[in-house]
């Protein structure tokens, strides 16, 4: 079994080159990446990511940190139909 040791989240705040503006969310001068690395215990690990608009990426690593992580830690990486079920 290949469990999940390790799960590392970070928000970047990527700026915009200009201002994009639309009518239901106004100005955007940036957006968030939201960036999630699981290692597995034999060494192996990948990483995911999501973006907003440029609000609510912090909600989203805490959800990773506090929420997602600990209930993931020690489950088999490559079993993904479980992972997947976890969710539901």
């Amino acid at each position: 079994m290949r469990s999940i040791a390790k799960i590392t989240s970070h928000l970047f705040r990527i700026p915009l080159a200009e201002v994009l503006t639309d009518a239901k969310h106004g100005a955007h001068t940036h957006f968030e990446l939201v960036t999630a690395t699981v290692a597995l215990a034999d060494g192996s690990q990948g990483t995911g990511y999501t973006y907003t608009g440029g609000k609510g990426g912090h909600a989203i690593k805490a959800m990773i940190d506090y929420d997602l992580a600990p209930a993931l830690m020690g489950l088999d990486g490559a079993d993904v139909e479980d992972i997947h079920d976890l969710s539901q």
